[in-house]
Parts: structure tokens; sequence; C-alpha cells
């Protein structure tokens, strides 16, 4: 675990044992931020599908790095990567409202960036919802580009119409 900074913040690797506190945050932060973008029936539908105690534990055994963000002892954000070789996947970064502002994305980037160039990676890339424009802006300022886009069924109906974005290293 990192040593808490003068912000409070402190941020470790998760574990399996994580899955139940990552999919309450997910649900948490999932419900106030994503429903006005895509609906609650997406979010409910997404939630289940790749947010859940099951998917965390299924993306953890294949291969995932999920990192757990702490203020003072109480779990306020996550995020996950892949390694996909000669590029990183940023397939999850969230903070729960009441935390955002303090820095706590980027110190989530930083050690994303960190195990993608210890890895040898040359970029970070990340999908984001077209509307997501508060989290456009945020990647904008942590050093994404948009790069492309993507419009992906994801079963039910559903789709996910993002923004592709990447980062160099």
């Amino acid at each position: 675990m990192s040593r808490p900074d003068d912000t409070g913040v402190t941020i470790r690797r998760a574990e399996q044992k994580d899955a139940a506190l990552l999919a309450a945050l997910a649900r948490e932060i999932w419900t106030e931020h994503y429903t006005p973008i895509i609906g609650a029936a997406q979010v409910e539908y997404m939630l289940e599908e790749f947010q859940s105690e099951a998917a965390i534990r299924r993306d953890i055994a294949q291969g995932y790095v999920y990192d757990i963000a702490y203020v003072n002892r109480d779990a306020c954000g996550y995020s996950a990567t892949r390694n996909d070789g000669e590029s990183h996947f940023l397939s999850k970064l969230y903070v729960r409202k009441d935390c955002r502002g303090r820095g706590i994305a980027r110190m989530l980037v930083n050690r994303a960036v960190q195990r993608a160039r210890e890895a040898g990676a040359k970029t970070l890339r990340l999908t984001c919802n077209k509307h997501n424009a508060g989290s456009l802006a945020a990647y904008a300022r942590l050093g994404f580009a948009i790069v492309g886009e993507c419009v992906t069924p994801i079963g039910s109906g559903f789709v996910m119409d993002d923004y592709i974005l990447e980062k160099k290293l």
C-alpha cells in the first residue's frame, strides 16, 4: 500500500477478497454518475455484467490489476488495467463524487502509467462514453487524446458508444 500523502490518500493493489468492496463502490459511483448519461436500465445491466463481485473476481483471475484508493481508510475509488502488449488498457477508473477534485484519478492513472511503462508499453488506452463530458474533460487534463471511436454491443440490446483515448508513455 502506498503511504498516505498530505491529502490522506493511499492506494493499494486489490486482491480477490476485495471484489465485494469494489462491487459496492461501483454500484454507488455508477448509479450516481452514469444514470443521467445512459439510463437506469443500462446502468443496472452493466453493473451486473461488468462491475459485480463475480465479474471483478473473473477480471482479476484473467490478469486485470485493480487498485483501490482510500481517503482516511475509506474506499473512495478504483481502477483496473490490463496488459495488451504495446498498450495497456485502463478498463476502469472511478472516484466517488464526494472525493473528486482531490487528485485521486491522477494518482490512479499514474500507477497505471508506471505499470504500463514497466511492461514496456508505449501507450495507455481507454474508452469513454461520448456523452460523458466531465470524464472526457478530466481525461484531457490527464494527458489523454481522442484517437477514435467505437460502438460495442454488450448484450440485451445495449451498446457502449465510446471514444477511444490514448496517452503516450
